[in-house]
């Protein structure tokens, strides 16, 4: 499991950062060198590294996040062990503990990305890149865009449902293997997460796409958009102002 979680991490840092170099090189944008001390923070402690960053409440929510799915996973991993547990009760619980396991090492790496791309400029780039990086791992799109509270929403959505669809496939397995007439219900509900967790994906692909088209628009000072109150209406609406030269 520790080298699966790893070598995701690997995968995605090396993905992540040989599109982003082929960005930056073809706009000839100069950023500051990387620090990767806020990336190993995180690697050791989720939101360690978001809050060396000063981005407390971000730091706090992945933390906490994360805690959450330890301790899930340490509950049903001794559960497995309860005294009148047979063997596919005990199969049951284990496979529970392994998926929020597999979730929680998801979750680190996002961490790592996360505090990789606070330290980049958000800079105009390929809305296909962004595509991809959506499809290979929830959020990471968004991140690419400088869309780091949205990023945390993706993967929570897209990692909420997977977890979901797994479970509900382990209690097909149990009630199949006991023989158990609720296990239909469960293959059913597995089969409709995975249309939910495919509509997620594309989701978040387009939300990467558009916000990736978003950066390239040149909005300027003279272009604004406030709440306001109007006083001859008594109420609050929004303004648009436009200031020509």
């Amino acid at each position: 499991m520790l080298r699966t979680v790893l070598l995701i991490l690997f995968l995605s840092v090396m993905l992540s950062a040989s599109l982003s170099q082929a960005q930056d090189d073809s706009l000839a944008v100069e950023a500051p060198p990387l620090s990767f001390k806020p990336a190993l923070q995180s690697l050791v402690v989720p939101g360690w590294g978001q809050i060396s960053q000063g981005e407390w409440p971000r730091g706090l929510v992945y933390f906490g996040g994360q805690a959450f799915l330890a301790a899930d996973a340490f509950y049903y991993w001794e559960e497995q062990y309860g005294p009148q547990r047979d063997n596919p009760e005990r199969d049951f619980y284990r496979n529970l503990s392994y998926g929020l396991a597999a979730w929680y090492g998801l979750g680190v790496a996002f961490n790592v990305l996360d505090v990789i791309y606070y330290q980049k400029p958000v800079i105009p780039g390929s809305a296909t890149s962004a595509v991809f990086q959506s499809m290979v791992f929830p959020g990471w799109g968004q991140l690419a865009n400088g869309q780091h509270w949205k990023a945390g929403a993706m993967f929570l959505l897209q990692t909420s449902l997977g977890y979901s669809m797994y479970y509900q496939h382990q209690n097909y397995v149990y009630y199949k293997s006991i023989e158990d007439d609720r296990a239909g219900f469960f293959k059913d509900q597995r089969n409709r997460l995975i249309w939910w967790s495919a509509f997620a994906m594309i989701f978040s692909a387009t939300d990467a796409y558009v916000d990736a088209h978003l950066r390239e628009w040149d909005v300027s000072d003279d272009l604004s958009l406030a709440p306001t109150f109007f006083d001859q209406y008594q109420t609050m609406g929004i303004r648009l102002t436009l200031s020509l030269p």
